[in-house]
């Protein structure tokens, strides 16, 4: 804000044209001087409320397209969901219903005995053999 408490006062003294005269332009060009500069800070201010504004809208635009995204993905989500439990359904009810016991098929021929493993004992191991001879299924653990 301008002080212009002097010019006033050199104003009330006057007492010739020319020193009214002074004064009142000095007073003019102080005030000129002052308006000036708050102009210019008002447009600085101005340019930088545009600016704010814009940033604001460009947020808030994405904002609301990150919020449609989130909904889409929420929304396929529940899609997805639902057809998985769909699908659960359907296997549970069709093993219910025996679809997935087949007939029993003819035995096979009988394969070529394996050569004997040979077992490292190890805690907690086992291991499991068929007598030939007696066709007995043996435990063997340490």
């Amino acid at each position: 804000m301008a002080n212009i408490s002097e010019e006033i006062k050199a104003f009330r003294d006057a007492t010739y044209g020319e020193d009214v005269r002074g004064s009142m332009i000095a007073l003019a060009q102080k005030i000129n001087t002052e308006v000036e500069s708050n102009t210019e800070k008002a447009e600085v201010a101005a340019g930088n409320a545009n600016t704010a504004a814009s940033n604001a809208i460009t947020a808030a635009a994405s904002a609301s397209e990150a919020t449609s995204k989130a909904g889409n993905a929420a929304n396929t989500a529940e899609v997805a969901a639902a057809s998985a439990n769909a699908a659960r359904d359907d296997i549970l009810e069709r093993l219910e219903n025996g679809e997935f016991k087949g007939d029993k098929g003819e035995q096979g021929e009988q394969g070529v005995q394996g050569e004997s493993g040979v077992m490292a004992v190890t805690s907690g191991m086992f291991s499991l053999y068929l007598d030939p001879a007696t066709g007995n299924l043996y435990a063997e653990y340490p």
